[in-house]
C-alpha cells in the first residue's frame, strides 16, 4: 500500500486466496469504511511456475481500521449462468443501483459480453449507524431513543428502524424521524410477543436504501415494578448536604423477580 502523504511503500502481508494477476479492480466509497473489489484474472491454483487458471471468484478488501479480506457467497440458484472465468476485464461500479458491471476480456478468445453483480449489501447504502441512546429499555416499548450515525440526511423517503433478535427469528420495526445528518428518534415497539427481554441488534433503512450494514446494540428488559425494586447507598441517608455529589444505587425487579441494576445517580 503506498502513503500518498509520506510517499511511503507498505507491505501488508495481507493474502487472499491464491496469487493472481491481470484481474479487475474496483475501489468503492461505502460508510463507514472504503471497499476493495476484485474480481477474476489468472490465480495460481496449483502452485510453482504454473501459467495460471482463469478464474472468476469475487474478492472484498475492508479498508477499515482492521483490514481484513472476505470472499462473500453468491446468491445463486443451480441453473443460474455466471461469467465464464477470465482475465484483463473492464469494471466499473454504479452507485445508484449498488451494482459492479464487467465487460469483455480474455479467455482463450477476446469476450464482448457485460455482466452485472449487486453488492448493496455488502457496500451498504450511504448512511451508517454507531449507537443508540439509552442502550436499553422495557419490552413494552413506547421508549424514545435516539440512534446515533453518520449520513441520515443523504437519502431522502421514510425511516424504518429494525430491532432483530436471535439471528432473525424475532424482528420488529418502528417508523424513525431524521433529525439531523448524525441523529434519527423513535419509539421503541413493543415486543412482549416477540422479541421479548434479550438483546437484539438495530439497523436503519431510509427510503428506498437498503438497511444499514453496521448495527448497534439494544437490549429489552421486562417491565419492572415499584414495589419489588430496591434502593441503596449513602445518598439516601438523611445527614446529606445540598452542593454535594452523592450516589446511591437502584436495583429495578420485574414481575417474573428476575432483576436489573440500573447505573449509579448522580444527585446534587
Amino acid at each position: 500500500m503506498l502513503d500518498v502523504e509520506n510517499k511511503d511503500w507498505m507491505d501488508l502481508d495481507l493474502q487472499w486466496s491464491v496469487p493472481r494477476w491481470n484481474m479487475a479492480v474496483q475501489l468503492v466509497e461505502a460508510i463507514p469504511s472504503w471497499r476493495v473489489f476484485i474480481f477474476g484474472g489468472s490465480a495460481d491454483s496449483v502452485g510453482g511456475r504454473s501459467m495460471g487458471a482463469y478464474d472468476r471468484n469475487v474478492g472484498v478488501l475492508d479498508l477499515g481500521e482492521e483490514l481484513r479480506w472476505d470472499a462473500p457467497a453468491l446468491e445463486e440458484r443451480p441453473k443460474d449462468e455466471r461469467p465464464l472465468p477470465r482475465e484483463h476485464t473492464a469494471i466499473c461500479y454504479d452507485a445508484e443501483e449498488g451494482r459492479l458491471v464487467i465487460f469483455g476480456g480474455w479467455s482463450n478468445k477476446w469476450l464482448d459480453d457485460c455482466w452485472q453483480i449487486n453488492v448493496s449489501s455488502i457496500v451498504g447504502p450511504p448512511y451508517a449507524i454507531a449507537a443508540v441512546r439509552p442502550p436499553l429499555g422495557p419490552v413494552s416499548g413506547l421508549q424514545k431513543i435516539q440512534v446515533v450515525g453518520i449520513g441520515f440526511k443523504s437519502t431522502p423517503g421514510a425511516v424504518v428502524v429494525r430491532f432483530i433478535a436471535a439471528g432473525g427469528r424475532h424482528v420488529s420495526e418502528t417508523q424513525g424521524t431524521v433529525i439531523s445528518d448524525e441523529l434519527i428518534e423513535c419509539t421503541t415497539p413493543n415486543v412482549v410477543g416477540s422479541i421479548g427481554p434479550r438483546e437484539c441488534e438495530v439497523r436503519v433503512q431510509i427510503g428506498i436504501r437498503d438497511f444499514t450494514t453496521t448495527v448497534a446494540n439494544y437490549h429489552y428488559f421486562l417491565n419492572t415494578v415499584a414495589g419489588r425494586s430496591l434502593c441503596y447507598g449513602p445518598g439516601l441517608l438523611d445527614d446529606q448536604q445540598a452542593g454535594h455529589v452523592t450516589r446511591f444505587m437502584i436495583q429495578a425487579a420485574s414481575p417474573r423477580r428476575s432483576s436489573l441494576v440500573g447505573p449509579a445517580l448522580c444527585l446534587s
